[in-house]
């Protein structure tokens, strides 16, 4: 870079659409990503982070084209650092060598020291859940940031304990889907959350339709080898209704296809005990 100027500003979107007007150098707009950046402003998700809009000594945008529409979409200012005069042949370079933050970093960052990655993924199923957005979690507008994750993280301290009590069951089932769901059944009735746990570790004792031993038989099947988040989400409710209910399984399933799909069932367990 030569003779380049760095400067921190308020970019208000009537500067954005000026800055706008001399773009005539970048990729193509991503409409998707501009919406997901304003949507991030406009929540107040948006913090400033260093990272610098540059544009070339012919005030031709090299990078950050996408938050210059978001801010203009999200009709709100953001700070940012400006930076001119990059040369123009170092355009290729840009974004080339940074590795993106995931949840696992963010978590790492606010202290974190066990289990990160599968404790992020726990908060993702959290926050879906608390949404009401598992069945379409797939779907870009019910994306989780990694703002998100953080903030999960602060209002949940429990979540990394919930996950190192059944980081023994990962050779059986998704570490994070079943860390995630004990922390929601520890939080409703400890007692039941502890005996799903006992249950899946060793069933031994356990009588067949005991809706935990079912639970444990779903995870160990190898009919279904790549099992559905969702799916066995549904189920680890059903069981834990079941369980609550007292109430023996012969077959746990949810049919959530065909003529008359099943709504997604509901957690029934009433609070009680003490929160982790």
């Amino acid at each position: 870079m030569s003779g380049s100027d760095l400067k921190k500003v308020l970019l208000t979107p009537e500067e954005a659409v000026r800055l706008l007007e001399h773009n005539t150098l970048n990729r193509p707009l991503n409409d998707q990503h501009v919406k997901r950046l304003a949507s991030q402003i406009i929540d107040g998700k948006w913090r400033f982070n260093g990272d610098t809009i540059k544009f070339s000594a012919n005030g031709e945008i090299l990078d950050g084209q996408h938050r210059l529409w978001a801010v203009v979409e999200a009709k709100m200012p953001i700070e940012t650092i400006i930076v001119k005069g990059v040369e123009k042949d170092a355009f290729a370079t840009i974004d080339t060598l940074r590795k993106p933050r995931n949840g696992a970093d963010i978590l790492a960052l606010n202290g974190a020291t066990k289990h990160r990655a599968i404790t992020s993924a726990a908060l993702q199923w959290l926050l879906r859940w608390q949404r009401g957005t598992l069945e379409k979690y797939q779907a870009p507008i019910n994306r989780i940031e990694n703002s998100d994750i953080e903030m999960a993280y602060e209002n949940n301290p429990g979540i990394e304990r919930a996950v190192g009590r059944v980081m023994q069951l990962r050779g059986l089932a998704n570490p994070s889907l079943v860390g995630f769901f004990y922390y929601i059944l520890t939080n409703r009735s400890p007692e039941l959350a502890e005996r799903m746990v006992f249950t899946l570790e060793n069933p031994a004792g356990v009588t067949i339709n005991d809706p935990f031993f079912r639970l444990r038989m779903y995870f160990s099947s190898d009919k279904i080898k790549r099992k559905e988040p969702v799916v066995t989400i549904a189920l680890m409710i059903k069981a834990a209704n079941a369980a609550y209910h007292n109430t023996e399984v012969k077959m746990l399933n949810w049919r959530n296809q065909g003529d008359r799909p099943e709504p997604f069932p509901k957690l029934e367990v009433s609070t009680s005990g003490t929160a982790i």
